[in-house]
């Protein structure tokens, strides 16, 4: 569940100028109407457009509700056209700019999201919703100090704005900075009760902070009030399996993948439970090689399959599996790990110099295997 870039028609707002015949009319009241599905919206500021009435002013207001409808619609190009089209018949136009600023942070295209946002706050300064817009360019960058500047510059203008108190606590948290990212998550769900990012992200920062219980019962209202989002239903899995509960884990995993069969790390992460709790290994093997057909150069997942085939005795698969998991990242203790048991168990006794090895990048592998009966 990633926070997603809002597109803030405004349009009642921009219509005031409008004249009330022009308000009433049927065309207008679908092309305003932020509520109506895509395509009433569409046809009817086609309409407007198509009209040859309108002020220039007036079909540049259309043509950015348009441009809302088709960008709700993920047709982008369309969305990018009109905002074009708005601009060019209205360069003062704030709401435009921002939109085709939107727009283009949809497509990736970071830099001119930010020239278009940029000129979206000069021609209106106190425009919080840019703020936000341009704070969560920044968070793609990993820029998190220009975000949080943007997003205190939101909260400023318009307290209220619980979307400026969710992104500043993803900054926050990206930063490390976990109690005051809870702080944020904790005012945006003041603000707007049934805000399902928000429990989301906060239930992040729990188990970032090792607080589990607090996290799944985060994850519990993420997937209460948005059951249609797979991460929050893979992330209460990674809670449950820190907690040991294979069951809600696997279930959990179940859901994220149901909903997202090319979910690749749920694959894996399913593999990887099945393996640790030494069951259902035929259905943990299946699991960690879809993984691995969606993602065939995962060190990590090389790693479970490894796991796996030590689990089912297998040892010159879990050292082959090892091995390639070695070759793309040499720290990777756990892989040293059961390649060095694997090995002792064939027999072969350079076996002890990877356990060693894996020891002195984690000092605690063997306990962590141990917990789960692997052990030398």
């Amino acid at each position: 569940m990633r926070n997603r870039t809002r597109i803030a028609a405004g349009t009642a707002a921009v219509l005031l100028g409008l004249q009330g015949c022009m308000i009433s009319s049927r065309n207008w009241s679908f092309c305003q109407n932020e509520h109506a599905a895509p395509d009433i919206r569409i046809a009817g500021c086609s309409a407007v457009i198509d009209s040859g009435k309108e002020s220039r002013r007036n079909l540049a207001v259309a043509f950015n509700n348009r441009g809302t409808a088709y960008s709700s619609k993920h047709d982008i190009g369309r969305a990018i056209l009109d905002y074009d089209q708005a601009i060019r018949l209205n360069p003062d136009l704030a709401l435009a700019f921002n939109n085709r600023g939107v727009a283009h942070s949809e497509r990736g295209n970071l830099e001119q999201a930010f020239l278009d946002f940029d000129q979206a706050l000069r021609l209106k300064p106190d425009f919080a919703e840019v703020f936000v817009n341009r704070g969560t360019g920044y968070l793609a960058k990993r820029e998190f100090d220009r975000a949080i500047l943007d997003f205190d510059q939101a909260i400023r203008l318009k307290p209220g704005l619980a979307e400026a108190f969710d992104d500043r606590g993803i900054a926050r948290r990206n930063k490390g900075d976990l109690d005051l990212a809870i702080q944020d998550f904790d005012q945006a769900v003041r603000l707007k009760p049934d805000h399902a990012t928000a429990f989301y992200n906060r239930g992040l920062a729990y188990a970032a902070k090792q607080d589990i219980d607090r996290a799944i019962a985060d994850f519990d209202q993420a997937v209460q009030l948005k059951p249609d989002e797979a991460a929050a239903f893979f992330n209460r899995g990674v809670a449950y399996a820190a907690k040991r509960d294979v069951d809600h884990a696997i279930r959990d995993y179940d859901q994220a993948i149901r909903m997202k069969p090319e979910f690749a790390v749920a694959h894996n992460n399913r593999c990887w439970v099945r393996a640790l709790a030494n069951r259902d290994l035929e259905v943990a093997l299946s699991d960690c090689n879809e993984a691995l057909r969606l993602k065939p150069e995962a060190a990590g997942y090389l790693d479970s399959r490894g796991l796996v085939h030590f689990r089912m005795a297998r040892y010159e698969r879990a050292i082959a599996d090892c091995d390639a998991a070695l070759a793309r990242n040499p720290r990777l203790a756990s892989s040293l790990y059961i390649r060095g048991l694997a090995k002792r168990r064939s027999g072969d006794p350079g076996g002890d110099a990877d356990i060693a090895a894996a020891k002195a990048i984690d000092p605690k592998v063997d306990r962590k295997f141990a917990d789960y009966g692997i052990e030398p």
